[in-house]
């Protein structure tokens, strides 16, 4: 009796082993798929700390970069050809450019403090990025100007900035003083939640929408696009 049921024991482990090995082949494990950026002819993505780039028709994925540091936060500049990142390669993370093709990163900012890229400059040859290096607390970052040739960047006169996004025309800024990127939190309005600003050029910014619920802004055209959570998440223009 005893050597039946542990028959019937193998069987049934056998069995589901099958199925469950038959439905992971069929279905494609796309739960890891992070930070997506979007260009006019492809889609760069984060998957396991490493770059992907697939074309916007859909398709097989290539593996852009494979090196031992994570890598964050891609965006492709306004011609598609050039993807800016947020790399951790040597123990710092750091603004990185690399080609959409693929190669060797191009380090662009060296300081100490973590720099992230925000977004591109409309006329490419410029990154938005946030660091903490100029800031008296180590609880805010502040917004950057890095050409792509090198060199230093530059400070944007505002007191804080996490996230943000350009007009066309490059003289509007939507932005965020405070980020909740990586939080999971629902219908939030305690002291992290964000207000979203308008940078107009060199003018005093001027806030267009006040509510505790806006994330992630983005400009397009002349209407400001976010992402607020009244009960839910929902795109609110």
């Amino acid at each position: 009796m005893k050597k039946v049921f542990l028959l019937m024991i193998t069987l049934l482990c056998t069995s589901a082993t099958f199925v469950f090995s038959q439905y992971e082949s069929e279905t494609p494990d796309a739960r890891m798929l992070r930070f997506p950026d979007i260009s006019t002819k492809a889609i760069v993505f984060v998957y396991a700390g490493d770059l992907w780039v697939v074309s916007k028709e859909g398709g097989l994925a290539r593996k852009l970069s494979s090196p031992k540091g994570q890598e964050l936060f891609p965006k492709f500049s306004p011609d598609g050809k050039t993807i800016a990142l947020t790399g951790n390669y040597d123990g710092n993370t750091d603004v990185y450019t690399i080609p959409v093709e693929g190669g060797t990163p191009t380090r662009l900012t060296h300081h100490p403090s973590a720099d992230v890229v925000v977004a591109w400059y409309p006329d490419g040859k410029n990154i938005l990025y946030r660091s903490r290096m100029t800031s008296p607390s180590r609880r805010f970052n502040r917004f950057f100007k890095q050409s792509i040739k090198g060199g230093l960047p530059e400070e944007l006169p505002l007191p804080y900035g996490e996230l943000a996004s350009f007009s066309p025309d490059g003289n509007r800024m939507a932005f965020q003083y405070i980020s909740r990127e990586f939080r999971t939190w629902k219908r939030y309005r305690g002291g992290m939640a964000s207000d979203l600003w308008l940078y107009v050029s060199k003018i005093t910014p001027l806030k267009i929408l006040l509510t505790l619920r806006v994330r992630t802004p983005f400009l397009c055209g002349m209407r400001i696009l976010s992402i607020f959570s009244p009960t839910g998440t929902r795109a609110r223009s």
